[in-house]
């Protein structure tokens, strides 16, 4: 693995933020949960969030936008073996509510699924005028910080990395989120 973590700085104009966020706004909203299938479970302290889960199928200018990315960085940074997403997520930060998400990994550790979380993608939707705080960190290792604040940008990582969103603190921090999904690992 050549870098642990990759940004793609400017991937997206102000418009396209604009337009995904009017999108993934018209889908319903529901609020954050953690845990995976069956064992979903609200818990505000750990997680708060509104989230909206886009059709992959529907939203597909989307999802190949972001796949063109991660293919590249896959290349030249990570050499899994992946696939697709099988799921996007449209996710608002409310400062009202402190909106976070605490230290978690995206991958299913006790899965008998026939594929596995590969690489993690984030889309940074907003502009970072538009709210404070909500800052995107990893455990133990740098953080893109700078880099990704800029709306527009990606940030591609492997999914087994621990990170956080910090507490927005004011404003509306909009993202996308999803799973790029391969084989399970051997």
């Amino acid at each position: 693995m050549k870098n642990i973590w990759e940004v793609w700085t400017g991937a997206l104009s102000p418009d396209e933020c604009r337009n995904v966020i009017a999108r993934g706004e018209a889908y319903p909203a529901q609020q954050s949960t953690i845990g995976f299938d069956g064992t979903t479970r609200a818990d505000p302290g750990y997680r708060t969030s509104v989230v909206r889960w886009l059709d992959v199928h529907m939203e597909h200018a989307i999802v190949d936008r972001f796949m063109r990315l991660v293919h590249l960085s896959n290349r030249t940074n990570f050499g899994v073996d992946i696939d697709r997403p099988f799921e996007v997520q449209f996710t608002e930060y409310h400062g009202s509510a402190q909106a976070k998400y605490d230290w978690h990994q995206d991958v299913w550790l006790e899965s008998d699924h026939m594929f596995d979380r590969k690489l993690s993608v984030v889309v940074q939707l907003s502009d970072p005028k538009d709210y404070d705080g909500g800052v995107f960190e990893f455990f133990g290792i740098a953080a893109p910080d700078a880099v990704f604040a800029p709306q527009g940008s990606v940030l591609i990582f492997p999914s087994w990395l621990q990170h956080r969103v910090r507490p927005v603190t004011r404003g509306i921090r909009h993202s996308l989120v999803s799973w790029v999904e391969g084989p399970r690992w051997r």
